[in-house]
């Protein structure tokens, strides 16, 4: 689906606050305002997904309003607005309701079809919007209207949906409808989590986008500590789940936690092997910096997963990824 962005570092200082006004203008119905004899520094990376939308923003001390006259554009989705750390901090105000100062890690709700307000304090701030259609999301969550009265806590659906967001505004690559589709899905039972899902909706979505989240995420950190001493134990301690869950988790793929793992240290060594080096490392030193204990059940494995030992395969030129 879309994806686009903006920085006022491509228009004159003078232009700035005007050329920015435009586009959150016409993205959505935003009014902004800088302190005077400031020049205000803004850059926008927005992703459209069905039923969602995620602007990821970097900027220096403004004030950003959705007024009367905004508001009746008709827009009342529900949307987070995350800090996701950094240097900097904002405050949010909203109609009838208290001005909260976010916190890293937390969001405050907010009901699109009421006026309210952010204020930017720093030179480099960071804030998250995740927008979700209200017609989608709202019969799948308890007590909406209470939401906007304080923070959300920083739980686990929470962080998954932050780093989710994250992630689908760092790059521009395109995206077909099906994947578009999923992760709409996906990021919509995890909000459903994080404000409070119904009986039936919070069963539907810790088995669907809470899942996928959390499969993801292990999935990183196996690839991150590969070359570590990595077990099932150590893993489920750090994501707060049971072994058997993970196991349930990679049995569901048609694989398992070992398999994986595996994989992943052979393509290390695989890639420390075909690297064009002027001094290259040994076989058995690469062996034991990508998470072999055993030379003899390296080669083995290797061999059967490259079809060639691994002394050949610095023969092989890899294909670019």
């Amino acid at each position: 689906m879309a994806f686009f962005s903006f920085s006022t570092r491509h228009f004159a200082p003078g232009e700035r606050l005007e050329a920015a006004q435009d586009i959150y203008s016409a993205i959505a119905q935003v009014q902004l305002d800088a302190p005077k004899n400031q020049t205000p520094h803004v850059e926008t990376r927005i992703r459209l997904l069905p039923g969602v939308s995620i602007a990821n923003v970097t900027a220096s001390s403004l004030h950003a309003a959705r007024k009367s006259p905004q508001v009746i554009d008709g827009n009342d989705d529900i949307t987070f607005l995350i800090h996701p750390g950094g240097q900097g901090g904002w405050l949010s105000h909203l109609q009838a309701h208290d001005t909260l100062a976010c916190t890293p890690g937390r969001a405050r709700i907010v009901l699109n079809h009421q006026s309210g307000s952010v204020d930017f304090h720093g030179e480099r701030v960071n804030f998250l919007s995740v927008a979700f259609s209200r017609a989608q999301l709202a019969p799948f969550v308890n007590g909406l209207d209470h939401l906007p009265k304080s923070l959300l806590p920083p739980g686990e659906p929470l962080q998954h949906l932050t780093r989710i967001a994250l992630a689908l505004t760092q790059r521009a690559d395109a995206m077909d409808e099906y994947s578009s589709l999923q992760l709409s899905s996906q990021l919509m039972d995890l909000a459903c989590l994080a404000l409070g899902a119904t009986h039936d909706a919070s069963i539907r979505s810790q088995q669907g986008g809470l899942r996928e989240a959390r499969l993801k995420a292990i999935k990183a950190d196996i690839k991150l500590l590969a070359r570590t001493p990595l077990s099932l134990k150590d893993l489920a301690l750090r994501h707060q789940v049971s072994p058997s869950y993970i196991r349930a988790l990679f049995s569901n793929e048609g694989t398992s936690f070992t398999d994986y793992l595996l994989e992943q240290r052979l393509q290390l060594a695989f890639d420390a092997l075909t690297n064009r080096q002027p001094s290259p490392r040994s076989v058995s030193d690469i062996a034991f910096h990508t998470g072999f204990n055993h030379l003899s059940w390296f080669y083995r494995a290797f061999k059967q997963r490259f079809g060639v030992p691994p002394g050949e395969a610095r023969n092989i030129i890899p294909s670019p990824r």
